[in-house]
């Protein structure tokens, strides 16, 4: 028996037992949503998403499949390609064999028609929790997950070559993601990782549970509700709170009423709840990582009746007149008891110490301070970070976008990259430096653009490399092609499981650490990869090749 079988063997019993009536809910239905791609001239339909949600809908008529684009979903980024949202239900007793048969085939006809999704792998059962002090990815895509929580059943399909031409360019995926919203709420920009899996969601509806603290702050309370057909059984309800990563309480009782008390202390921190049925060894809800409102901070603003008024001369020579309305300072109230720190906050302050080393270390946050006559210390410093950061995160490509970017600073950078054969580029505007960026460096700007270009040529012709391991492309913008661009950042377009990520230099290559300026993580890299290619795509032309290896 192979891996995949014993895995599907074990999946698909679980599956069954949990939907039996009672355990977690009384479904009835089961709806599936399917995200379908199709290629002109291939009669295939290729799953690009696909979602079922176990209902509890009564005696209500199955829904026919329906297609709720009413025109084929097209991507001015993928010619050729249409895409389009299925809708329907069926019976729940219809779910197990359906999921049986898609193990078996890698495709799935509940629909009328055959949706091919591939040789598939099931993933481990999770279950999800809502959204509470942190945002849970999963439930980008799943269905109301608001209130006890949902066990999730996956299959996947590993290879995801179907779908290839959406992971080549994440700008597609985010036009078919921005499409798709338009008709279901799904967000698959959001969890790219999931193209081409087909989930099953199970949310829990045999009863409402909600954690909350005591009245006398002496603990947490569980109250629960049994759905109207559930026989009430024992659970046990564990909370836990804890606080820079230590647990200062934990509390497990048996649930034997509609109310329990946790006691237990209720501090600083997050606290977690968790309801286990001990008889169907299931969870049956999970707060996640939460917190409750201590305090409440509001302020007034009051309009000064007086505005500021003022006059600025516009390059055409015109005077405009300005006319501010003012705001006095607020007056703050705060409702509810500051929560007190028996240490005084030291430890609060130690907390933000730390994250701030940590982000330093990381290179997610670096400031650079020149002194007076070591300028370029700094900027020696500014590039080892640089490279720390290529060398981290540049396993299958490296891009630097910055208008000042010369060939020097590409030997100084991406020369550097240690791994053989990763995607190296680099996008300058071939602009002139202005002489205050070397500070003391006899280096002078050239002239014209296309003398800079033709420079930045022969520099790197010259650099004597034997090109070992390097896969590098230099353009520029040249003439009216794309548009004119000031930020500078180091792009990682793929970094292993952690997605696109991009730093914001602060300054250009050349003048790292000659003037104060930060290196920061930006939060979307992803967005400024999509950005960055869209610009490099219409720079494709000869007149924009700087210099290029192999």
């Amino acid at each position: 028996m192979t891996i995949q079988n014993l895995c599907s063997n074990v999946a698909l019993p679980e599956l069954t037992r949990l939907i039996t009536p009672g355990v977690l809910g009384f479904y009835t239905h089961f709806e599936v949503t399917e995200v379908f791609a199709m290629q002109d001239g291939l009669g295939s339909v290729t799953n690009v998403f696909s979602i079922v949600v176990a209902e509890d809908r009564g005696s209500e008529a199955l829904q026919a499949p329906t297609i709720l684009n009413n025109a084929r979903i097209k991507l001015k980024s993928l010619q050729g390609w249409s895409f389009g949202v299925m809708q329907y239900t069926r019976p729940i007793a219809e779910l197990a064999p359906a999921i049986g048969i898609l193990s078996n085939t890698g495709e799935w006809n509940q629909s009328g028609k055959t949706l091919k999704i591939g040789k598939v792998v099931p993933l481990t059962p999770q279950f999800v929790p809502p959204d509470t002090a942190s945002p849970v990815p999963l439930n980008c895509v799943l269905k109301n997950n608001f209130w006890n929580g949902s066990h999730l059943f996956e299959w996947s399909e590993p290879g995801k070559m179907a779908l290839q031409p959406l992971f080549d360019e994440p700008r597609r995926l985010q036009e078919l993601s921005e499409e798709v919203r338009k008709w279901i709420p799904l967000s698959l920009a959001s969890l790219s990782d999931r193209l081409g899996n087909f989930l099953v969601q199970l949310p829990v509806t045999v009863l409402m549970s909600k954690f909350r603290r005591s009245q006398n702050d002496d603990g947490f309370v569980v109250d629960i509700a049994w759905h109207s057909k559930a026989t009430p059984r024992t659970l046990r309800a564990n909370c836990d709170l804890k606080f820079d990563d230590v647990v200062i309480g934990y509390m497990s009782s048996a649930i034997q009423s509609s109310r329990t008390l946790l006691p237990m202390p209720t501090g600083r921190g997050l606290h977690r709840g968790v309801i286990w049925d001990k008889e169907h060894q299931v969870v049956l809800a999970d707060t996640g990582s939460s917190a409750f409102i201590n305090t409440i901070s509001f302020g007034i603003n009051i309009v000064d009746p007086e505005p500021r008024v003022f006059l600025t001369k516009q390059k055409d020579g015109s005077i405009k007149p300005c006319r501010i309305n003012l705001l006095n300072q607020p007056i703050k109230s705060v409702v509810g008891d500051p929560e007190s720190d028996a240490n005084g906050g030291w430890t609060r302050k130690r907390m933000y110490t730390d994250e701030v080393a940590r982000l330093a270390k990381e290179r997610r946050f670096v400031q650079y301070r020149p002194v007076e006559g070591k300028q370029q210390d700094e900027h020696e410093r500014a590039l080892e970070d640089i490279r720390l950061l290529i060398n981290s995160y540049g396993q299958s490509g490296a891009w630097i976008w910055d208008p000042y970017l010369r060939a020097h600073d590409i030997l100084e950078t991406l020369f550097h990259c240690k791994h053989s054969g990763a995607d190296l580029r680099a996008l300058t505007s071939a602009k002139e430096v202005p002489a205050d960026f070397f500070q003391k460096s006899e280096e002078q700007p050239s002239k014209t653009k296309l003398d800079f270009i033709d420079e930045q040529h022969a520099e790197l012709e010259n650099s004597k490399s034997n090109w070992q391991g390097l896969r590098l492309e230099f353009r520029a913008k040249r003439g009216s092609v794309g548009w004119g661009f000031h930020d500078r950042f180091l792009i990682f377009p793929k970094s292993d499981d952690r997605g696109a990520l991009a730093w914001s230099l602060g300054t250009s290559i050349n003048s790292l650490g000659f003037a104060h300026h930060i290196l920061q993580r930006v939060d979307d890299g992803q967005l400024v990869v999509d950005a960055f290619l869209e610009l490099w795509n219409q720079l494709d032309k000869p007149e924009h090749l700087v210099w290029k290896k192999p």
